[in-house]
């Protein structure tokens, strides 16, 4: 891992110290069942291929290896923290299941271009320094006809810009994250385009349930509640109903994207005179 930038060895200083706020993080059964939702709609969009690769970029712990190992063939973990990898334990993979592990960095993957048929990005993108890179690399190793899922927190309701903004003031925020950003809508598909990606299907999640479930650690409500799970279980239950009125659904504190490759245009033909 050497010749790292500065900001990769940030990076990978703080998953040294808090790979282990992400194991506490699954103890909250409310917690644990608001990801496992979140990880479901990821897989929804992610197309079934028979011994297809996949690859998860920003694998941490292994969230999505086990989910992915049984759709594919050959599936890859990619994390810059090795104390994150080791979250994830080879030895008690069911038979017949292929995963591998990589300490590496996605503004530099390791991998042939167009090895994968299918890419998970889970809130990944937006901690990284160089955000075009690592999707011009992204588009790289995804196969011509692959799919990117990507789950990214969204920023297009000024409510949640608010509290964003309020939680990254206190004094907990700068141990968790060095870089932290959430897209409108317009602006990650801008990113997209401009790595030669596009939007296929979109699928909003999180409203009322986002802030009190996501991060217990950061937002300790649930935590101090009793009947917590039934109270969490309710409000994923309204945010469900949420997703599926238009004018709210864009209020979103997530979003869920199938990304393809674009199309190519079409070569010039003959006479044609340039623009």
């Amino acid at each position: 891992m050497s010749g790292l930038s500065e900001h990769a060895r940030q990076q990978v200083e703080m998953h040294r110290n808090v790979a282990h706020m992400y194991r506490r993080r699954s103890a909250w059964a409310f917690s644990e069942a608001f990801q496992e939702e979140r990880n479901d709609i990821l897989m929804s969009l992610a197309p079934p291929r028979e011994g297809g690769l996949a690859l998860d970029l920003g694998c941490g712990t292994g969230i999505m290896l086990d989910k992915l190992s049984a759709r594919y063939g050959r599936v890859t973990g990619l994390d810059i923290s090795q104390e994150m990898l080791e979250g994830y334990d080879l030895s008690d993979l069911r038979e017949g299941l292929s995963v591998g592990l990589v300490r590496g960095d996605m503004a530099a993957l390791p991998f042939a271009t167009g090895r994968f048929d299918a890419i998970i990005c889970r809130s990944a993108l937006h901690h990284m320094e160089d955000e075009e890179g690592v999707l011009a690399e992204i588009a790289r190793v995804l196969a011509p006809d692959g799919r990117l899922i990507l789950g990214e927190p969204a920023n297009d309701n000024l409510l949640t810009r608010a509290a964003r903004a309020w939680v990254k003031r206190r004094p907990s925020y700068g141990k968790i994250h060095t870089i932290d950003r959430a897209y409108t809508r317009r602006q990650l598909r801008e990113l997209l385009e401009g790595a030669g990606l596009v939007v296929r299907r979109e699928v909003r999640f999180g409203f009322i349930a986002y802030p009190l479930c996501d991060n217990p650690d950061l937002v300790p409500v649930l935590k101090k509640m009793p009947f917590a799970n039934a109270i969490a279980s309710g409000l994923r239950a309204f945010d469900r109903l949420l997703s599926h009125i238009p004018l709210l659904r864009t209020q979103s504190w997530y979003t869920i994207l199938e990304v393809g490759r674009a199309a190519p245009h079409p070569a010039a033909g003959p006479g044609a005179t340039a623009s």
